[in-house]
């Protein structure tokens, strides 16, 4: 198979708001010319994380998501600040929008939330999570930090009621021995 290529250098990027839009021209095998308007900028990394208390409940920072126009509940987590490592990303993430840090954190994996965007979404699960702080969310974030357990999360995850789904896929098999 013969792959587009890429005839720009990237630096078309257009502002909606906080997020960012890469316009991506590629010569097509026909010799076509395509340009693809891709959520974020090339090299973006976001992070978030399981958090899971030492009595087996999961951390969520609830909060109100103008997208689906209704309560969601997310993983704590956010972009990856430059000279940041995911990992410190999720830590962070953690400590602000809930107030939790995390004693023991292993890396699940890497996805990208789908075909037109740029950022790598990587997930962390962490075990033994407790409050030792008062959250401090970002000015735009209403966040309710609340405590569901495993079996919720997983079924929130079937029902569409949260966001980063993959992280349950990619913690399913740590989750079903924590149970």
């Amino acid at each position: 198979m013969v792959l587009p290529e890429r005839t720009d250098d990237g630096t078309k990027v257009t502002s909606a708001g906080f997020r960012k839009v890469t316009h991506k021209s590629f010569t097509l095998p026909d010799g076509n010319v395509f340009t693809a308007d891709v959520a974020g900028v090339d090299g973006s990394s976001a992070a978030a994380i399981i958090a899971l208390t030492p009595h087996g409940k999961v951390v969520i920072a609830r909060q109100f998501r103008f997208g689906p126009e209704k309560m969601m509940d997310e993983l704590p987590g956010g972009l990856v600040d430059p000279g940041e490592t995911p990992r410190q990303a999720a830590e962070r993430e953690l400590k602000e929008e809930t107030g939790y840090v995390a004693r023991n954190i292993s890396y699940l994996g890497k996805v990208y939330v789908d075909a037109w965007d740029n950022t790598e979404h990587h997930y962390f699960l962490g075990i033994d999570c407790e409050q030792v702080a008062v959250p401090t969310p970002e000015d735009d974030e209403n966040i309710e930090v609340t405590l569901i357990t495993v079996e919720e999360l997983i079924e929130n995850a079937h029902e569409g009621r949260m966001t980063d789904v993959s992280a349950v896929l990619l913690s399913h098999t740590q989750l079903q021995q924590l149970k």
